[in-house]
């Protein structure tokens, strides 16, 4: 196995969260040329938090990917010089209006290495209260809502969460040492 070598770099799209490149790439050891695009955007981060008498704290808003409503943890791009852990703890207040006491990483991920080029920091936020209202972008619109892990787990294997980004989340933390639930059989 080899690594594709970059011959040419030209940038097809540009704005404020991410930019599209077009490569040009070539493989020696089978000899081709082939165009390659890659997504470009700062890391993201990714919140499961958690009020003090245990309940997740989830947000409700409409997706114009899918069209669709959907249920998530809240998350938000790492501004420039700032820290993963000072971005989640920014996110969480602004979207949901909750501090958490303690903020613990649970993972860096790869969004999507095939052509993405950033990365999830996911975080659990946990002692989590409600110290402000929302203070949200003008392009969000945001329902909190609050959940049992049971209602949870509901809301996942009924397909009503099913964002890939927030599965992986929420498995990262039911299978973190953090979680002293009981999982059932099926999260998917």
């Amino acid at each position: 196995m080899s690594k594709w070598k970059v011959t040419d770099r030209n940038t097809v799209y540009k704005n404020d969260i991410f930019h599209i490149e077009s490569l040009r790439c070539r493989h020696d050891r089978k000899d081709i040329t082939h165009d390659f695009f890659v997504l470009n955007t700062r890391d993201w981060i990714n919140i499961t938090a958690l009020t003090g008498d245990n309940r997740l704290i989830m947000v409700e808003q409409h997706r114009l990917g899918t069209d669709e409503y959907t249920i998530e943890t809240s998350a938000g791009l790492i501004e420039p010089g700032e820290s993963p852990e000072d971005a989640a703890r920014r996110e969480l207040l602004e979207e949901t209006g909750y501090e958490a006491s303690d903020l613990v990483l649970l993972k860096k991920c790869s969004s999507n290495p095939a052509i993405m080029n950033n990365y999830i920091h996911f975080y659990l936020a946990t002692g989590c209260r409600k110290s402000a209202a929302q203070n949200l972008d003008p392009a969000e619109d945001i329902d909190v809502h609050l959940y049992t892990h049971e209602e949870v787990f509901d809301l996942v294997n009924r397909g009503r969460i099913d964002h890939s980004i927030i599965i992986t989340a929420l498995s990262l933390y039911f299978q973190s040492p953090h979680f002293r639930g009981k999982t059932p059989l099926s999260l998917a």
